[in-house]
């Protein structure tokens, strides 16, 4: 008798495991059905005028993609590019100004600064260097890997001028799928930002800025301090959420999708960038969080553990009923992706990549769980930088090779 309850329960846990998963889907897809299924804000009588703010350096993804986007944006109103490269960036530089003697309608500018922190300027540093430029009723910042898609700030564009608004940011989409490197982080942001951010969205109001891409009424911007005092700090988007959210207004993600091409060589490469989106928040937004902000934040991640314990159990038992709860759990990821893909995305994993969803479900949440381990050092475009806790950190000198 004993033995039969005992060779029972994996059965029990495994068909727990997978109701578990399919709930968490299901509640997920839900989400985001609600989400994008809100009326946006009504497009303004007069549309204000943009700047958009792009700090370029020197790294591996396509410059060229990422500005012909920017170039062929359709934005009914006003709109001014800033180009912010490194004095030292020759190559950035040229392609900049070959690309606007190209398009002469192109209201764009180029704007050098000298390095701050280590070999270039940082990030705060290129930003600071425009604003002074900027003439714009509402500012949008893009990083130099983020590819615009046309209709991008007739999107983002009213929520940011939506009374009671401070910032609007939206959701990425990654593109780079030559490497296994870029393949694995592409799938993974794909296969988990949207379903991760929008349930966590609707739970709770946003605490942080995603900083590929948002916007902010230049208004509210210099109401909350500007970029003043972020120097030397790797957490420039939430300090600036921080700020806009203690002056009473509100961070709002948008539905808007933006491409991302994120060019990694070695899977060495992918697991540094994950170690840094891990370490990240845990140094500099974890410690400001509500205990109510904290909870949400746990719940929405606390699903894509399921695939690894099936998968775990599965490996252990070899029993029937264990085999099959982890392929329903498999199946229920893959096909919640076939419809974000479909959906909301719009960009098509290559076929010759599918292969990587069952690892993606069962490997990365481990990953990301071993990426968290380890010291408070890390790498990032040819620079290694100590992460302290509170936001700052301190450039150590260039990256070993």
């Amino acid at each position: 008798m004993r033995s039969s309850r005992s060779a029972r329960w994996p059965d029990r846990l495994a068909w727990a495991l997978a109701l578990l998963y399919g709930l968490d889907r299901l509640l997920r897809l839900l989400a985001l059905r609600r989400f994008f299924r809100r009326p946006p804000p009504p497009a303004p009588a007069r549309w204000p005028a943009v700047t958009l703010i792009c700090p370029v350096t020197r790294s591996p993804n396509d410059l060229r993609v990422a500005l012909e986007a920017r170039a062929a944006l359709d934005y009914p109103g006003p709109l001014r590019c800033l180009l912010v490269c490194d004095e030292a960036d020759g190559a950035s530089q040229d392609l900049c100004r070959a690309l606007m003697a190209a398009r002469p309608a192109w209201r764009a500018a180029l704007i050098l600064v000298p390095p701050d922190a280590g070999a270039v300027a940082s990030k705060v540093a290129k930003m600071r260097a425009a604003l002074p430029h900027a003439d714009g009723e509402v500012l949008c910042f893009v990083d130099d890997d983020v590819a615009l898609r046309p209709d991008a700030l007739r999107v983002l564009v009213p929520y940011a001028q939506r009374p009671g608004v401070g910032a609007a940011f939206g959701l990425a989409c990654y593109t780079a799928w030559g490497t296994l490197a870029e393949s694995l982080m592409s799938g993974f942001v794909n296969t988990s930002a949207l379903p991760g951010y929008v349930p966590l969205a609707l739970m709770v109001e946003p605490f942080t800025i995603t900083g590929h891409c948002f916007a902010m009424a230049r208004e509210h911007f210099d109401a909350a301090g500007g970029l003043e005092g972020l120097e030397g700090r790797f957490d420039d988007d939430h300090e600036l959420a921080r700020r806009v959210r203690w002056r009473g207004l509100r961070v709002v993600q948008t539905p808007l999708i933006y491409d991302v091409e994120n060019r990694l060589a070695t899977l060495a490469d992918y697991h540094a960038q994950l170690r840094r989106w891990v370490l990240f928040p845990r140094q500099a937004m974890l410690p400001d969080l509500s205990r109510r902000e904290r909870a949400a934040l746990a719940l929405s991640g606390l699903g894509n553990y399921l695939p690894p314990l099936s998968a775990l159990l599965a490996l252990a038992t070899r029993r029937p009923a264990a085999l099959a709860s982890l392929g329903l759990s498999l199946g229920a990821f893959v096909g919640l992706y076939a419809l974000i893909e479909r959906a909301y995305l719009g960009r098509p994993m290559p076929a010759g990549r599918q292969a990587l969803l069952p690892a993606l479900a069962v490997l990365t949440p481990l990953h990301v769980a071993l990426a968290a381990l380890g010291g408070e050092t890390i790498t990032w475009r040819g620079q290694r930088l100590r992460v302290e806790r509170g936001g700052r950190f301190t450039v150590l000198g260039a990256e070993e090779t």
